[in-house]
């Protein structure tokens, strides 16, 4: 760890600076033991006063931590809140290597633990680069990131501590396992809501199971991915077609005439145009189309359709021989339900270069689904408030979406499922803009960190 610090100069400590508020005397008793029998910290507890607002307060005091380590000449400090406290699974072997893998990941800042995040993708097996956070009782901030925070500028009024890092900062990594979380004091002097007892462990439990699940998920699919040769029994192209069911209201001239084009030359498609279900609530009439084909598929004795909203748009990104090599690996991978474009989804686990797996994804322009999930459909209760592409998602744990994304909803000016889109200039666009946007940010750390599989 020396080689990562300048000063203490000989030493392996490493600079540890905790905000305490003066009349927190339990929390002080409490971040002492905490740090009580760990000589790989150099601990100094920086005792301030009450702010009148106490999300300014805490960025103040970290920017006073950072000015410290500018004149130490660290290269990387820890700032703690006094809640924090170390779970059963920290070992300084862990932070040490954790460290050095963030650092040559060219990383701004370095997490012990996160309450929330948005967009995690694993970096190595211990590290996970997040777009974005809560919880800052544990930040290892490296010298790369010092100027950029003492000079931010801090809106009392929105900003606190963790939205304003996430706002300046692209390189943010945590440790997995967590090896930091915030204990309970019933109290809490920044965020209000977390007076609620329960609420702080209750999120930090969640975000470590979610953490736990990916890691999971990816070894699982990992190990039947490479446990397999792709090319030696890849199928001629030439010889492959594969049934297409596209949805389409009789009256909806213009929209039949707009699938057309898009599979007329596209002759691995075996389209078939299937009158939509009519029903006074459009998403209803979605689902019971959707129920027509499967009912169909089964009749046809398929193992997978592609089935197709009339607003479904091909991407510049489409391949007919990436298309299927990934179709067929999905089936390999035993997913049953392939997304070729979604709109949102929730949390995503990167599988091969192509397939990511999903927790939840919306949209159904274009969908693949496999044989073993064609009775779990038809057999699904629903209602009049059901919404397709969320019983999908809730019903199908193994599921994936395309990287990139072939398919998009062209946007007609209206909708026959969903009214909020009616009259709302561009949606349909900014939803699948925001999506490819995170999916982008997403496969630059599995290219960078060469973590994931990447066999062909």
């Amino acid at each position: 760890m020396k080689n990562y610090m300048k000063k203490p100069e000989n030493s392996k400590e490493l600079p540890v600076f905790v905000i305490n508020l003066k009349e927190r005397t339990d929390r002080l008793n409490h971040i002492k033991k905490e740090f009580n029998n760990k000589s790989e910290f150099e601990l100094r507890i920086y005792q301030v006063a009450k702010a009148n607002i106490a999300t300014v307060g805490l960025w103040e005091n970290i920017i006073k931590c950072i000015d410290q380590g500018i004149k130490m000449q660290h290269d990387i400090i820890i700032i703690c809140e006094d809640d924090h406290s170390f779970t059963e699974l920290y070992k300084k072997e862990l932070l040490y290597l954790s460290i050095i893998e963030a650092k040559e990941l060219n990383a701004d800042i370095l997490l012990g633990g996160v309450s929330w995040f948005r967009d995690a993708a694993f970096s190595s097996d211990h590290l996970i680069k997040l777009s974005s956070f809560s919880g800052t009782q544990f930040l290892v901030i490296f010298k790369k990131a010092f100027f950029n925070l003492k000079h931010a500028k801090f809106d009392e009024n929105t900003d606190t501590a963790d939205s304003k890092i996430c706002e300046i900062l692209t390189e943010i990594f945590c440790i997995y396992p967590l090896i930091s979380i915030q204990k309970e004091f019933g109290y809490s002097d920044v965020t209000a809501q977390n007076n609620v007892e329960g609420r702080v462990s209750n999120l930090f439990e969640h975000t470590n199971f979610l953490f736990d699940n990916f890691s999971r998920i990816y070894e699982s699919y990992k190990y039947r991915y490479t446990h397999f040769s792709f090319n030696s029994n890849f199928p001629e192209l030439e010889k492959i077609t594969i049934p297409t069911y596209v949805i389409n209201l009789r009256e909806r001239k213009e929209r039949r005439l707009h699938i057309q084009r898009q599979f007329s030359k596209k002759k691995e498609f075996s389209v078939t145009i299937v009158d939509a279900i009519k029903h006074e609530i459009g998403a209803v009439g979605l689902w019971l189309s959707i129920r027509k084909i499967i009912q169909m598929a089964v009749e046809n004795d398929d193992d997978v359709i592609v089935i197709c909203e009339d607003d479904h748009q091909f991407e510049n990104t489409y391949s007919k021989e990436l298309f299927f090599k990934n179709v067929i690996m999905a089936q390999r991978l035993g997913i049953e339900y392939l997304s070729c474009g979604c709109s949102h989804f929730e949390h995503t686990v990167p599988v091969t270069p192509n397939l990511y797996w999903v927790s939840l994804c919306q949209a159904t322009q274009m969908i693949v689904l496999y044989k073993p999930a064609f009775q779990k459909i038809l057999d699904e209760p629903y209602d009049n408030s059901v919404i397709a592409d969320l019983l999908l998602s809730e019903m199908i744990p193994n599921k994936m979406i395309l990287y990139p994304a072939i398919s998009v909803q062209k946007d007609f000016g209206y909708s026959d499922v969903t009214s909020i889109h009616n009259g709302n200039k561009k949606l349909v666009t900014n939803m699948f803009t925001r999506t490819k946007e995170r999916l982008d940010k997403i496969n630059e750390v599995t290219i960078k960190s060469n973590y994931f599989a990447t066999k062909t």
